[in-house]
């Protein structure tokens, strides 16, 4: 019965984050209010009290089942790539779609904006942090299967996902189709240092 109640409690938590999702999209982070999110629970505070400490810990929530969703959906494309290029070309694309997330902003002001706890920084950190053991065992692959050069996995990783992140600025000034063959040239050069040139010959 204990086991039933806390998976109760856990997709309640999960049915309050969802539904908020859209209206911290439209709206933003600091402009939803704990009412606006009552009313499209149809719950009163003292509920959402009774599952969330606070609007912040609510919204770090969502946060971390929107990226959780992420690697859901990149984890059921990966089979569709064979090689490792393969993969980098299909997780650009996979972050570029993302892009267009409209919870996107919010988080964006959230993470800018917001005077936060070291407690709630180091949750943000490791909800950042979540892609990187992807991009690290797809490199770790490569270079296993002598597609990439011999290198620090940690350190491509990290050049990877400031690639990525580096270039998703751009969603405010280009359309996506310019950011995505943007993505797509960045990958390109970036095989220009790390493919092993072996395995180019052999193929």
């Amino acid at each position: 019965m204990e086991v039933k109640r806390r998976k109760d409690v856990a997709q309640i938590k999960k049915d309050i984050a969802r539904n908020t999702k859209e209206l911290f999209a439209q709206k933003g982070y600091n402009a939803t209010s704990m009412e606006e999110i009552c009313t499209v629970n149809n719950r009163s505070k003292g509920s959402i009290y009774y599952h969330f400490k606070s609007k912040e810990e609510l919204f770090m929530f969502l946060i971390k089942l929107n990226n959780q969703e992420w690697m859901d959906s990149w984890q059921e494309k990966e089979s569709q790539y064979e090689t490792t290029v393969d993969k980098l070309y299909g997780l650009a694309d996979h972050y570029v779609d993302d892009l267009a997330n409209p919870l996107n902003h919010a988080i964006n002001e959230f993470v800018s904006g917001q005077v936060v706890s070291q407690d709630v920084l180091d949750e943000m950190l490791s909800l950042i942090r979540i892609p990187y053991v992807t991009y690290e065992r797809i490199i770790i692959q490569g270079i296993e299967r002598e597609e990439l050069k011999p290198s620090d996995p940690q350190d491509l990783m990290y050049i990877i996902n400031g690639l990525f992140n580096g270039l998703g600025t751009l969603y405010y000034e280009k359309d996506l189709s310019e950011i995505r063959r943007l993505y797509k040239l960045g990958i390109a050069n970036l095989l220009t240092g790390i493919q092993s040139t072996s395995k180019i010959m052999k193929d």
